[in-house]
């Protein structure tokens, strides 16, 4: 619980955070018109904060410094500007974090003058006023910005949002040691340029846009997922822009080996309006799946609206219905199937086999997918439902695409719906992507949305945002930053908001409903399953990152093999072979993986190299990992299996205890005393150093018993139990569990 403070902090903390002002071009003397034609002699001196809340500053010829809106000058003088406003940083990290204060202070005046006249309240019970007073110094207590972290929780927590796991033995140590008051900033740009971030971010991606094995909704063995894995992550290590992303995965034509990018009109295969709703929910932030029966009961949003949008998917098809060569990925003449029963009877003639077969069963399954193929045929599928009651159309009637908000699209002048579909989506002027985008990523950062549900953006966004002034802040700059994830999470992990300590006092609904939760830090929130199982695999491996999936290329090589050049069976064979390479887990020297490389028997691995989604039993599964199956549906709720598996289960008990875990062979193998092995042991599970009676009860519970009879072997399995212990009570701790 957070200790009383007076408002005298937050009045320190305003003055403490000044708006930084970059004066980007030699000063000069210059005619500024404002939007209504009025105009002013002054000189350019720079500019204050981004986007539609910049202010630009001006000399004038007397000396005198005045700031002016940006948003009250002419078009010319906004465009002279827009191309000199701050982009350190630094900067823009300064202007959120005045927009928080500002927001806190106004709430926090606002509630305190309401809690001074709730006794004069005639329209309230007693009753009534005791439960407002209650809620009004709680939400007082939530308006008073947390102390900054320490160097430890900041370390920790960069860590978990940008890598998805805990710093390492090294990392910690490194970062902790150094005294480079820029530490912080050097931290995050190293992580944003790292393989793990890219691992975090497909994490992230794979539960928003549903990415699994066989990649249809309920999978398809036979048809491999590998190349928009890669894909996506390729994407995060570029940083390429969130809306070019956007619009490569909305428009996608060919098989997935080909253009991987087609995973996501795959991933709704056969299921058009169900993919519109996903894509509305994802890249809009809004739901709309009601109007696909009726008139949205709360938004305006009718059911000819979703038809109409549907409409742009309508030639959209996820299969090739014919044999043509110029959709067939592999080089196998006119006809797959005849290729395949060539294959057959040349399998038959040597034995290869059963009885009563005449094809390989798994060849011609892995081949047939060469028809899943995600193209445009101009014919437009879509026709109102066969019950459609209202009056501004037929049951069965066909219907044109048209958007329903935002910019009319001609769809004559794209090369299909769906790519003027596609535009539209992504437009500036689109007023619920950006705002959708930079709202799911500050969730990303913070636990909670500036709108929540992050799934259903209304359309009017005052009153329903935490901070409206800061959200269109933040939609502004990420237009400025055209879209560039690495930038915008750059300046967020920058700002202070950011870097306070976590809020334990969870908002409440109420304060959801009437945006009233101004974030005094991020909130306190447990690990996601994959940040949890990949902190476990930094602390049982070497490298966490040293093993990653690499079967694109090869699925891409296997599928544009020439079959007909195959004579003989053993050629067959092993074409057939080479099936079972794609998509094995590489180690960062090339060799495959082998179960010579589990801990303890399991195969420990980042959670974005692994099967997608695990098994339901796993580990992963049990702690919330999505079924990829809806959009966004893990959770992180706990449970009494959960509890159980931390202190039963295997991956606490044998995994971590193992003798061939990391930690434990560095802690066991280490050079020093009992005190610096525990010294590590802390370091490495809670990224920090223990107190004194965290020491001495550690030292107490590595305490091996040993005699001179026993084998060195037998010694060091003892001591590896021992330490252990110590390593299995500190992940049962709430602290290892939790982002501070």
């Amino acid at each position: 619980m957070k200790k009383p403070r007076l408002i005298t902090p937050l009045a320190t903390l305003l003055v403490g955070i000044a708006m930084l002002s970059i004066s980007s071009i030699r000063a000069e003397m210059r005619t500024w018109t404002s939007a209504d034609g009025k105009t002013l002699q002054a000189e350019f001196a720079g500019s204050i904060g981004s986007g539609s809340t910049a202010q630009v500053k001006l000399k004038l010829e007397n000396g005198d410094l005045i700031n002016y809106p940006i948003s009250k000058l002419s078009e010319d003088d906004r465009i002279f500007v827009k191309g000199n406003l701050p982009t350190d940083p630094a900067a823009l990290a300064a202007a959120i974090d005045q927009l928080v204060i500002d927001k806190i202070k106004e709430s926090y005046y606002e509630l305190r003058a309401e809690l001074a006249s709730l006794p004069q309240n005639e329209y309230l019970s007693n009753a009534e006023k005791l439960k407002r007073k209650q809620e009004i110094e709680r939400e007082m207590e939530m308006c008073l910005p947390n102390e900054r972290t320490t160097d430890q929780q900041f370390l920790r927590r960069i860590y978990l949002d940008l890598a998805g796991r805990i710093p390492t033995f090294d990392e910690a140590e490194i970062f902790l040691s150094e005294r480079n008051p820029n530490k912080r900033a050097n931290l995050i740009d190293q992580l944003l340029d790292s393989e793990a971030f890219a691992m975090r971010m497909y994490n992230y991606y794979s539960d928003l846009f549903r990415i699994r094995e066989g990649v249809f909704m309920m999978g398809n063995g036979d048809l491999k997922v590998d190349p928009y894995i890669e894909y996506v992550k390729q994407s995060v290590r570029d940083d390429k822009p969130f809306d070019e992303m956007a619009r490569e995965l909305l428009t996608a034509n060919g098989h997935i080996a080909q253009n991987p990018a087609a995973g996501y009109m795959l991933a709704d295969s056969g299921m058009r309006l169900c993919n519109l709703s996903n894509t509305f929910t994802i890249f809009m932030g809004t739901e709309i799946t009601c109007a696909q029966c009726h008139d949205h009961p709360f938004e305006e949003v009718y059911q000819m609206d979703f038809f109409k949008m549907a409409s742009f998917m309508g030639e959209t098809e996820t299969r090739i219905r014919g044999r043509g060569d110029s959709m067939m990925m592999m080089s196998m003449g006119n006809n797959s199937r005849a290729e395949q029963e060539r294959m057959g009877k040349i399998l038959k003639a040597a034995g290869k086999l059963r009885e009563n077969e005449t094809t390989d069963r798994n060849l011609s399954g892995w081949m047939g997918t060469t028809n899943i193929v995600v193209h445009d045929d101009g014919s437009n599928a879509i026709q109102l439902p066969h019950d459609y009651k209202y009056d501004d159309g037929e049951p069965n009637m066909k219907v044109e695409p048209a958007t329903y908000f935002g910019d009319i699209m001609d769809v004559a002048e794209f090369d299909s719906p769906r790519h003027a579909f596609a535009e539209w989506v992504v437009s500036p002027n689109n007023p619920r992507f950006t705002i959708n985008t930079v709202n799911r990523f500050w969730k990303l950062a913070f636990g909670i949305g500036q709108i929540e549900p992050v799934y259903n953006i209304p359309g009017h966004l005052d009153g329903q945002a935490q901070n409206y002034e800061l959200l269109t802040f933040l939609e502004e700059m990420m237009k400025d930053m055209d879209y560039s994830t690495k930038d915008f999470f750059r300046v967020i992990y920058n700002t202070q908001t950011y870097q306070r300590e976590a809020e334990t006092m969870s908002p409440s609904l109420a304060q959801m409903d009437k945006g009233s939760y101004h974030f005094p830090g991020p909130v306190l929130r447990r690990m996601s399953a994959e940040q949890l199982w990949d902190s476990l695999v930094a602390l049982t491996t070497d490298n966490p990152e040293g093993v990653t999936r690499q079967g694109a290329q090869k699925y891409r090589e296997w599928m544009q093999t020439d079959t007909t050049a195959f004579k003989t069976a053993d050629e067959i064979l092993a074409f057939k072979a080479k099936w079972g390479e794609i998509g094995r887990l590489t180690k960062y020297d090339g060799q495959y993986v082998s179960r010579d490389d589990n801990v303890g028997g399991e195969a420990m691995f980042r959670a974005s190299e692994m099967r997608q989604p695990q098994a339901p039993g796993h580990f992963l599964r049990m702690f919330g990992q999505s079924d990829k199956q809806l959009i966004e549906n893990q959770f992180k709720g706990g449970s009494s299996p959960q509890v159980m598996a931390l202190l039963n289960g295997k991956i606490t008990n044998s995994v971590l205890t193992s003798p061939d875990a990391y930690l434990i062979e560095e802690v066991a193998n280490g050079r020093g005393s009992k005190g610096d092995k525990v010294d590590k042991i802390f370091l490495s599970v809670l990224t920090r150093y223990p107190s004194s009676n965290e020491k001495s009860a550690a030292n107490s519970g590595m305490r091996a018993r040993t005699d001179s009879g026993m084998s060195d072997k037998q010694k060091m399995a003892i001591e590896a139990k021992a330490i252990g212990n110590v390593i299995w009570a500190l992940v049962n701790t709430r602290e290892f569990m939790f982002i501070q």
